[in-house]
């Protein structure tokens, strides 16, 4: 295992090395087999070290067209750290984020969804689908769901259809209890068929997805969501500190 370990370490920083001294951010790398061939390796090993360096974001992997060093246009850095409105996050990065796309349905509540919420499987909920842009690139797709009533409120999320409005902002006005925690797990996924369709990537992009949860006061779930993010677009950053401070209805 060390002798496997120490073989697959060397063959990275060669094809790491050789990236940096003959193809330019963008470029095409050549084919597996070429690059094994060059490196005097298995292509497997080859395979496997090409995860490595995606993985690192050193190139970028899309099935069925390629490997390529990634292109080092700006990507703009989003904390995931607190309760602030998306729309707020990439506004104070100097860039300018718009809602290409929204709408809100009736729809039944799939099962990780009920969970959290305390309602049965099926059961009608709130659906909440957004797609923001930065600088005009489709960059994150937002889906949320939420009770249709909340602590005896019946809950209109169409102002969620305007950018001006945050999913934060609403259940504070809604409920009378704003976001005090949001619970956020990533997982990197590749791009399906509807990711395609939403965020305009080939099918097999790397995207980060991530299962977010918002609780108000007392622990109450008020919103199960998924965010599904372009990072060649949107950096995720997550700072650790102390104990926050209470936080603010967002905004």
């Amino acid at each position: 295992m060390a002798r496997r370990e120490t073989a697959l370490q060397a063959a990275h920083g060669r094809l790491r090395q050789l990236i940096g001294s003959e193809f330019r951010s963008g470029e095409k790398l050549p084919n597996e087999r070429d690059l094994a061939d060059r490196l005097e390796v298995s292509r497997a090993t080859v395979r496997e070290v090409l995860g490595q360096l995606a993985a690192e974001g050193v190139v970028t992997r899309t099935w069925g067209i390629g490997t390529f060093v990634h292109d080092d246009a700006e990507r703009v850095p989003v904390s995931i750290g607190d309760v602030t409105a998306l729309r707020d996050r990439i506004t104070a990065t100097g860039h300018r984020p718009t809602l290409q796309d929204a709408s809100v349905s009736r729809a039944k509540c799939p099962a990780d969804c009920a969970r959290v919420l305390g309602l049965e499987p099926g059961s009608p909920v709130w659906r909440v689908d957004r797609l923001f842009a930065v600088d005009g690139v489709p960059a994150a797709w937002i889906r949320d769901h939420l009770p249709l009533r909340f602590d005896g409120r019946d809950l209109d999320p169409s102002g969620l259809l305007s950018i001006d409005l945050d999913m934060f902002e609403f259940l504070a006005s809604a409920t009378g209890m704003p976001v005090r925690r949001a619970e956020i797990e990533l997982t990197a996924v590749l791009a399906d068929d509807e990711a395609t369709e939403r965020l305009g990537v080939a099918v097999g992009h790397p995207l980060v997805t991530a299962t977010q949860v918002g609780y108000g006061t007392g622990g109450a779930a008020l919103f199960h969501g998924h965010i599904t993010v372009r990072t060649d677009v949107l950096t995720l950053r997550i700072s650790r500190g102390g104990a926050p401070e209470p936080a603010p209805p967002a905004g």
